[in-house]
Formats: structure tokens, sequence, C-alpha cells
């Protein structure tokens, strides 16, 4: 008898999410299934791309734990015990609880335990593997922290343009040598101390004179030229450990260079205070006195940048670009005036969409939203229509009422089935396991559709407890002109999934905050523009 497999598969950075090791997991997982006769459905296959392996909190593997509490899930094959998880006690929390739904877990490259001991080994093995890794971790950091500090640049092994990196050999140190690219770079400082060229004209100007940029291509971006300007190798000294990893701001609105939205905390990393650097010979390309000279002007630039959001807007995060999916940052342009630009278009990605006035923008957005909660006219018709599409309240009642006879004849089968070969009455253990796992797919089968029919019901008491929240939200917004930018900000984010602004028309994408009563919490229960305001003019 074939069993139902579920795929689970994980990369811990971008750069692995860009590449084929998260497709060669599940290449593999899916070969191995067809070998040993597993199907697996339709949308069976979680992927968790750029998530750390240290925490449980990932969107496939919450959707694969939910998928499990359904009782569907036969088997899950994973690729190797620390694509489950790099710590030992997390993966003995989900090795228990799909236990607990009968779930099996199979791992690729680990033969499964067929005893108490062999188990026992698996996890002794666990647990030195999680101690040997730390173990690891912390021998190559020192490692690391020793050769900087003997020399070598094998510790920084890409070197930076105007650099060619020359391996260790007999005597000799790993160390850089300068390549023929170091007139690039000296252009370019001189570009920006000398003729006091902006960033930006650095690029278009590099374009022109038909330099390539580091990664062999046409266009170069900013953040490339603005790192060339801000490294203090090109001086003869390089640094290692400058930098260490950080939580990401909780709550913030993150978009991937793909446009992907996240509102989880993302991992990032922080400057380390300037004592634990370490200094690293190597060849100077241009004095100290021209680097000194860039690095006064990035901090002036700074304080005048058109990109300077160190003062927040409300609608910081919910932007994006209809032509490429970009986010749009705020900038400004005077002291007067500021806008938001398509961050792609900023960074020098061919793309024609305009900047918009922020003053105008926020407040199209804003008096839409005051409007909307005085005059909740288009909330109510998605209510009507998310109530029209539900069944009628009292079937669904009725239904549920038969679904609970249901399971309590199947509860009273099991325990006859259970007295019965308590008792001898001619029923052996294979026929009571075989009678015993039909009344568990029934079972399975009335808990699902029992759960669906009660997310049905449970829709109408949601649209009670929206109307309740909004008007909640309308008699709090009566005062909205004191509101602070932090809290326009909150509401803005509340009722609203993003906002797209393509040419002259904007977009806005709303979601409809729905919630307990007694909870101050709101979950957006989006409507997929549903009540979107299109054509809006800018």
């Amino acid at each position: 008898m074939k069993k139902n497999a579920a795929i689970y598969a994980r990369v811990s950075s971008l750069k692995q999410k860009e590449g084929d090791n998260i497709q060669s997991q599940v290449s593999a997982l899916i070969e191995f299934a067809n070998k040993e006769s597993y199907v697996i459905p339709t949308g069976w296959t979680f992927t968790d791309e750029g998530y750390s392996g240290s925490i449980l909190q990932r969107p496939a593997l919450d959707e694969l734990r939910e998928l499990i509490q359904e009782g569907d899930v036969d088997t899950v094959l994973v690729y190797s015990p620390d694509r489950l998880s790099r710590k030992y006690a997390y993966q003995l929390i989900l090795e228990m609880e799909f236990q607990k739904k009968h779930v099996d877990l199979v791992f690729l490259n680990t033969p499964k335990a067929k005893n108490p001991e062999e188990q026992l080994s698996l996890h002794f093995k666990s647990i030195f593997a999680e101690y040997e890794r730390a173990q690891i971790a912390e021998r190559c950091r020192r490692g690391r922290n020793h050769r900087a500090k003997q020399g070598s640049v094998s510790v920084i092994p890409t070197a930076p343009l105007g650099y060619d990196y020359i391996t260790k050999k007999e005597g000799v140190l790993a160390h850089y040598v300068i390549n023929n690219d170091a007139i690039i770079v000296r252009k370019i400082f001189s570009y920006y101390t000398e003729q006091h060229f902006s960033i930006s004209k650095i690029c278009r100007q590099l374009e022109l004179d038909g330099i390539l940029s580091p990664k062999g291509q046409n266009k170069w971006c900013t953040s490339t030229v603005r790192d060339i300007l801000k490294n203090e190798t090109y001086i003869g000294v390089a640094h290692f450990g400058k930098t260490e990893r950080c939580e990401g701001v909780p709550g913030r609105i993150h978009r991937t260079s793909k446009g992907e939205r996240r509102l989880t905390a993302v991992n990032a990393s922080k400057i380390r205070p300037k004592e634990f650097w370490i200094p690293i010979s190597v060849p100077s390309i241009i004095s100290e006195h021209v680097f000194e000279t860039a690095q006064h002007k990035l901090i002036e630039n700074i304080k005048k940048s058109s990109r300077n959001t160190r003062e927040p807007s409300i609608l910081q995060g919910l932007l994006v670009c209809g032509y490429c999916g970009g986010s749009y940052y705020k900038k400004k342009r005077s002291a007067k005036y500021s806008y938001y630009g398509c961050g792609r278009r900023l960074n020098g990605y061919n793309c024609q969409a305009p900047s918009v006035k922020q003053e105008e923008l926020d407040r199209i957005v804003w008096t839409h939203i005051i409007e909307l909660l005085q005059n909740p006219r288009l909330i109510e018709e998605e209510m009507i229509r998310r109530s029209l599409e539900n069944q009628d309240v009292k079937k669904v009642e009725e239904s549920i009422r038969e679904l609970e006879k249901e399971l309590i004849k199947i509860a009273k089968a099991r325990n006859k089935l259970l007295d019965a070969y308590q008792e001898g009455e001619s029923l052996t253990l294979v026929e009571l396991k075989t009678r015993l796992k039909n009344l568990d797919i029934r079972q399975q089968s009335a808990l699902k559709q029992k759960k669906t029919l009660e997310n049905l019901k449970f829709n109408e008491q949601q649209a009670q407890n929206m109307k309740l929240q909004l008007e909640d939200l309308r008699l709090e917004m009566q005062n909205s002109s004191n509101l602070s930018i932090k809290n326009k900000q909150s509401v803005l984010r509340l009722l609203i999934s993003e906002i797209v602004i393509k040419g002259n028309e904007v977009e806005i994408k709303h979601c409809i905050p729905c919630g307990d009563i007694k909870s101050v919490d709101f979950s957006p229960l989006c409507s997929d523009g549903y009540t979107g305001l299109t054509g809006l003019k800018i």
C-alpha cells in the first residue's frame, strides 16, 4: 500500500536560494520517494528559502506542521537532520510531534532506527554532531583570527577591485597584488574628490567610458561605487572582523530583490567596535589624503542625501513599483520637497517608473482611509460578498452536528473492537490493526470536514467582530490630525496590504482587520484587491 509523503527542504542563505541547492534537495527526495513507492500529493513540497535552521518559526515548516495536525500525512521526507533543524532539541520536539500523529520521519542520508538501541544511538549522534558543529565553528573563528594577526589575507579571499588574490606558498603568506583595475579605482576617487561628481554621475560616466563593473556588467550600481569609496583597503589596510551577525529590526516590512514581501525580522549585520578589528597590511592604491577627503564628502552627502529617510514617512514599506516590482523609497530633492522613487531605478536598473511627490501621495492615501472609515461602504460590500460565498449558517450548524454524531459512532466502534480483542472473541491482532486504521481514516476525514465547516461559521463571527473593531477604530480616528507619523503608519499598515504605483495611477490593496472581540491584536484578512481603489491621478 502506497503512503502519502510530504517533502521538506531548507537552505539558510539567499545565495543558496539563488543557486540550485534547494532544488537539488527536492529532486533527490522526489527520486527517493519514487523508488520507495511514496505518493507526494500536489502542494506537499515545503521549502524554506533563506531561513536559519537554528529557529523553529519558518513559514513552510509551520504549514507542514499544520498539515500533519490534520492527519493526512504518513511520512515526512527530509534530506538530512540539519535541514530540519540545526539544534538537537528542536529536532526532538518535531520528531515527538510527528510521532503523536503517527507520522514517520525519514532522512535521506541517515538510516532509520530499527529498535530502541539504534534510536538512542541516533539521538546521541545528533547531540555530538551539534556539539561538534559548535566546536568546529569556534576553532575556525580562532584559526581565522590567528591567520589575520599573522598578516595573511586568506581570511578575506575575495579581493576588492584593483587587487588579485595570491594563495599561500612556501614561506609566503596569502597576499594581494595590484592589477590593472587599479586605474579604475583611482579614476572613481578622482571623479568624486577632484571633479566633484555625484555617485550616480560616476556610474553614468563609467558606463560612457565603456568600463565594465566588477561583475562584468555594463551598468554600474551606486552601492558598488559607494563601497569602493568607503573601502580602507585602498590605502593599504584591510580589516578582518569588522561586522558580526545580528537580528534585523522586528516588525519592519522587508522586500527582497525580487519584490517578495516579508514581515518577519531578517538576519542582518552590524559594525563591531573598532578595537576588535584586525588590520592586515596590503599594497596601497590611493593616498590617505584622497581617502580622507572622500570620507568627509560621503558624510556630508549623507546629511544632504535625497534618500535620507531619518524622518519616517507614513507610507514607508507599503509602496511597490508597478513596472518592476521593486520598492519605492523616500528621497529629498530640496529642503522643502521630498519624493517617493523606485529603488531599482535609483540603483541604475532600467525602470521607467516616475517619482511621486511625498506630500501629495501621503495626503491622497490618508484622506482615502479617513473617508473609508467614516463611510465604510466598501468594507460592508466586501463583508456581504464573503457571507454570500459561505453556506447558510443553519445548514453549516446542522452539518457540524451530523459530523459530531459520526465521531461519537467511530469512538464507540473503536471501544467495541478493543473490548472484543481483549476478551479474545475471534479477533486477531492483524485484524484489529486493520479495522482500527480504517476507523482512524474515517475519523480524520470527519475531523477535517468539521474543521472546514467551523471555519465557515467562524467567518460569520469574524464579520461581526470586524464591524465592532472598525467602529472602534473610526471613533479613535476622529482626531486624526493630531496623530503622530508612527501612529498614522500603524493605522495604514493595519488597513493596507500594499500600494502599487504605475505611471500616474495608484492601486491601494486593502486588508480587513479581524480577530476576537476581546483581543487587541489584529490579523489581516486580505481582500485580494477587491476594495482596491484604482485610477487615482497623482
